[in-house]
């Protein structure tokens, strides 16, 4: 894991919410309660060789997280994203424990 990911820029994320501070905590509480189901997606979609809909659940992390301001982990769901679009699967194999685990991590550090 790359301690860089678990940054959260508040700041760049409240401005992603037109300036708005409770709107920024919802989303970050958001983030880390539907956490769990998105791994669950990432791993069923995994498991099944699904690239479509993984790419589609890669996305919608990289979206939340670029929105509460965790743009180096936004930047590593982009690249998931993107594999699972262009079906490389070589990517999602070597990086997907990473990737989850680093997911974890992170709403771990979010909800403490």
């Amino acid at each position: 894991m790359n301690e860089q990911e678990f940054i959260v820029d508040r700041e760049v994320g409240i401005n992603f919410c037109g300036g708005m501070e409770e709107l920024y905590d919802e989303i970050i509480q958001d983030f880390a309660s539907d956490s769990a189901e998105r791994i669950a997606n990432l791993t069923k979609f995994y498991n099944e060789a699904d690239w479509k809909n993984y790419a589609i659940e890669a996305h919608a992390v990289k979206t939340t997280a670029k929105t509460i301001g965790a743009e180096n982990f936004s930047e590593h769901s982009r690249l998931h994203e993107f594999a699972g679009k262009e079906e490389n699967v070589a990517y999602i194999k070597e990086d997907f424990e990473n990737y989850i685990a680093t997911l974890q991590e992170l709403v771990r550090r979010l909800s403490a």
